[in-house]
């Protein structure tokens, strides 16, 4: 099975991750950060066709720690027990 994750998710989960970062927090979840971004795009953007798939957290968070090495704790990782395959937009490959 194949994810395709917009761009745009990407973009917000990385912008809201370092603010949390830059707020002092030195852990959090990419859960809490994904239901962020179902807000901004529902209530701030207003698009109630928008559907983010809670599978991808696990996919977001090794996402953002591979382009933060520094950060390698900031968000606790599970052994994955199955792979899929995600697809990567052009920007991250």
């Amino acid at each position: 099975m194949s994810v395709s994750i917009p761009q745009e998710v990407y973009d917000k989960f990385e912008t809201l991750a370092l603010d949390v970062k830059a707020a002092g927090y030195k852990h959090y979840s990419s859960d809490a950060i994904l239901h962020r971004i179902r807000w901004h795009m529902h209530i701030e953007r207003g698009n109630r066709e928008f559907k983010a798939n809670n599978n991808w957290t696990a996919h977001l968070a090794r996402w953002f720690l591979a382009r933060h090495p520094g950060e390698p704790k900031f968000f606790e990782l599970r052994v994955r027990r199955r792979h899929t395959d995600t697809v990567l937009p052009e920007a991250t490959l």
